[in-house]
């Protein structure tokens, strides 16, 4: 799998706009707590929480999603569980609610990496919130990921066709649409067939088909 190195920097600046939010509510909570006398006020710590759990589940996220993290038991592999907390956690506290409809399985850890990165871009196509659905299921012997996004102006923007391909012109790619070539290319590694539809005005479908081992 081979990455341009703009690609490589465009996704550094992505996951640092992931992360500045909650470090930011982190500084915030820590200047109200140095400004307090005496007992410490509830709601600076109960910020200083909050931001330090949604900060630490964004990195968990975001370490498997675009780096080389493994799951729990390291190795190779990774369970659906794990998958789902991963992105249940990251999207926590918005406007997006999940349905996972799975057993507990194993699979291979280049494929989880794919799946959370067509579960970042199913959130990323409801931008007034909704519902996300995922479907893992074996297709004639393949392993098959079906994702639906429903919820108010569910959309796929006009430039996503022309990002999540792995021959892109890479002056159009910018921290906000560089993570839809990235999967294009994880796809392309893995031999997987990725569809998009926008299905009405309010969901998108999205559906990865994996090569049989």
């Amino acid at each position: 799998m081979n990455i341009d190195l703009k690609v490589t920097q465009l996704l550094v600046s992505r996951v640092c706009h992931d992360l500045a939010g909650g470090i930011g509510a982190l500084s915030t909570g820590a200047e109200l707590l140095a400004e307090e006398q005496g007992t410490p006020d509830d709601a600076a710590l109960n910020l200083i929480a909050l931001s330090a759990k949604q900060t630490t589940a964004r990195l968990q996220f975001l370490r498997l999603a675009f780096g080389l993290g493994a799951g729990q038991g390291g190795g190779e592999f990774i369970t659906t569980h794990e998958l789902q907390q991963l992105f249940a956690n990251y999207i926590e506290g918005g406007r997006l609610s999940l349905q996972w409809n799975c057993e507990n399985i194993q699979i291979g850890l280049s494929e989880g990496r794919l799946l959370l990165n067509l579960c970042l871009i199913a959130s990323e196509t409801l931008p007034r919130g909704g519902v996300i659905e995922v479907d893992i299921n074996p297709v004639e012997g393949r392993l098959g990921f079906g994702l639906s996004a429903r919820g108010k102006n569910a959309l796929l923007t006009p430039e996503f066709a022309t990002t999540i391909c792995e021959d892109v012109n890479l002056d159009t790619l910018t921290p906000r649409n560089v993570q839809a070539h990235f999967t294009a290319v994880l796809g392309r590694a893995l031999g997987a067939e990725l569809e998009f539809a926008s299905v009405g005005e309010d969901e998108v479908r999205i559906a990865a088909l994996l090569p049989e081992k």
